[in-house]
């Protein structure tokens, strides 16, 4: 296994409640995928391969059926450009994207942006469950489980929401049933992120709520490279926080903020369409 003991000790520490500026980042992450070994920038890679399907998304849901215009996540595989040109170009997608996209690529312009939201996630997290067990599998992994969490929690509280597949039976479920919201010891023992996340969706203030996601998978990045010093889980742990300073950096770009409340009642008013 390739040692990163050099370029980690030489890169800054990083702080979610400090963000570098993004010429910063990108400078960092150029370094890094200099000296990454060939295996191991396939695992980088699906990072990238994250922010292109976001982009897609957003991309497709603005040109299709047009939702407000977004700037690109950074960083990205797919250019503005190539996104526009995917037709003529496919072997740009995503290599996990590929066979799906030649299928379905004709009827994409009629779908709904629920059904490519939900299309492109479900093909992103089926292909990381088939990864071998490392930092890129159970970190993406941990944020599948992290969404479901959520996607329970609001079909709780908004019925004209498009279902999830859903346990009714499972403790979880029960306990985010109750209003007031109870958690029982044992959920909270399981799952100790929890609490902080539905403090949050509770607020209904989308900064706060992204502020809380972000936190939390910072933190599950740190626990994934625990007793690893300078290996590629350690490097993988930095990059994951990179990509969180990033999303954060954008976020906080003049008149994002504001963007945020209207990006959160396209997304109710994509599930009113959908129920």
């Amino acid at each position: 296994m390739t040692n990163y003991y050099y370029i980690l000790s030489s890169m800054p520490l990083l702080s979610l409640d400090k963000r570098p500026k993004e010429d910063e980042l990108d400078e960092a992450i150029d370094l890094i995928k200099r000296q990454l070994s060939e295996n191991d920038l396939e695992a980088f890679n699906w990072f990238l391969f994250r922010n292109d399907l976001y982009n897609l998304i957003e991309y497709w849901q603005h040109h299709f059926q047009g939702l407000l215009h977004r700037s690109l996540r950074k960083p990205y595989g797919l250019s503005r450009e190539k996104l526009a040109n995917l037709k003529a170009s496919p072997e740009d997608v995503p290599p996990f994207l590929q066979d799906w996209y030649d299928a379905y690529k004709d009827l994409i312009p009629h779908w709904s942006t629920n059904q490519i939201e939900l299309a492109l996630n479900e093909l992103f997290f089926s292909e990381v469950k088939r990864l071998e067990k490392g930092f890129v599998r159970d970190y993406f992994l941990f944020e599948m489980e992290l969404r479901k969490q959520m996607a329970y929690f609001n079909q709780t509280r908004y019925s004209f929401l498009s279902k999830v597949e859903i346990n009714s039976n499972s403790p979880l479920y029960a306990d985010l049933r109750r209003d007031p919201l109870q958690l029982s010891a044992t959920l909270l023992q399981e799952y100790p992120h929890l609490q902080e996340i539905l403090s949050a969706l509770q607020t209904k203030d989308p900064t706060l709520i992204t502020s809380a996601v972000h936190q939390v998978l910072w933190q599950k990045a740190d626990a994934l490279c625990e007793g690893h010093y300078y290996d590629i889980h350690a490097l993988l742990s930095y990059i994951a926080k990179l990509f969180l300073l990033y999303r954060r950096e954008q976020l906080a770009s003049p008149n994002k903020r504001d963007r945020l409340g209207v990006l959160r009642q396209e997304a109710l008013q994509n599930f009113k369409q959908n129920d």
